[in-house]
């Protein structure tokens, strides 16, 4: 159950952190703080060190994987119908 969380705390700041840098607007730092309040939480949740390591090494993969689909996905140009 605590890897469920470990998931869903990475998943949700990968993509609040993935919103920061492809958004060119000043609403981009509501996303930046969404991701410092998920951090503190996830922090706070859970104290022992391995999962706080854990939580940041995945937060970045999945960042990675989303930047890199978002990059595809504009240069592709596809555009809704």
């Amino acid at each position: 159950m605590r890897f469920l969380w470990l998931l869903m705390y990475s998943l949700l700041c990968a993509v609040l952190l993935t919103c920061f840098s492809t958004i060119h607007d000043f609403v981009k730092y509501i996303f930046s703080l969404g991701a410092l309040y998920v951090g503190m939480r996830f922090f706070r949740r859970f104290e022992q060190i391995g999962f706080r390591i854990w939580f940041i090494v995945i937060a970045v993969l999945f960042y990675f994987i989303f930047s890199l689909i978002v990059a595809l996905y504009t240069q592709a140009g596809i555009t809704a119908p």
